[in-house]
């Protein structure tokens, strides 16, 4: 004898356990468009940091001072003040060099000019970018840029020293230029003058401002003169 609750039971009636769906149901709608969403999310993410990573990388070289010993930032130099500095260069001979090189604007153009144009700058990534920007321009066999501190390298062979300072510098290059460089030298300053040193020659306006010294009729050189005057006597 069957009881009636078996029968219900059996038939799928009001006693009956609910029977789980297969497993290869479909999720709700909903569920699925918030899946999408998370994972579109995840990727622009991701992307996103990547790229900013990759640009910190790239750009914080050519704006992180390039001179540890002095805060020497990157400011790339005006057409104003390249045309300046090659007004200053009419009529000379020898090398230049370019202390704080860069991008390598002013050494290009000296070289095109036809001298033998160096620069100095810490910064490896300007000093590459430098390098193809002078192989672009085809004066690479006349261009030269060196990965180096200034304070550790001397111009005694160099006839023509540009420099883009600031003023906390400036007072200390001065001894050294004139402690290494020549009588026939010829030193220019750019965007900021020298302290002790009266200019020979001054070009330009406000920031594009051009100072040259020329070291024969330099105040601090005639002083260097008398001081080894009498150990060559002697």
């Amino acid at each position: 004898m069957v009881l009636p609750s078996s029968i219900s039971t059996a038939a799928g009636g009001p006693g009956a356990m609910p029977s789980s769906p297969p497993a290869d149901s479909p999720l709700p709608a909903g569920s699925e468009d918030g899946s999408r969403r998370r994972r579109w999310g995840l990727w622009i993410t991701g992307g996103v940091g990547g790229t900013l990573v990759a640009l910190y990388a790239v750009v914080t070289p050519f704006v992180t001072p390039a001179l540890r010993r002095v805060c020497l930032p990157f400011v790339p130099a005006t057409s104003a003040q390249i045309e300046n500095v090659l007004k200053m260069l009419q009529g000379r001979r020898g090398s230049v060099v370019d202390i704080g090189s860069g991008d390598g604007r002013i050494v290009i153009a000296a070289a095109k000019r036809g001298f033998e144009a160096v620069g100095y700058e810490l910064n490896p990534w300007l000093v590459w970018y430098s390098r193809y920007r002078a192989w672009r321009d085809g004066v690479h066999h006349k261009a030269k840029f060196y990965i180096s501190d200034l304070w550790k390298v001397s111009f005694s062979r160099y006839t023509n020293v540009v420099v883009f300072g600031v003023p906390q510098m400036m007072p200390e290059l001065e001894k050294k230029l004139r402690e290494e460089l020549e009588c026939n030298a010829r030193i220019i300053a750019c965007r900021f003058p020298f302290p002790c040193w009266i200019p020979d020659h001054t070009t330009g306006e406000g920031i594009d401002t051009v100072w040259a010294y020329d070291l024969k009729h330099s105040g601090g050189f005639e002083a260097r003169n008398l001081e080894i005057t009498p150990e060559r006597e002697s």
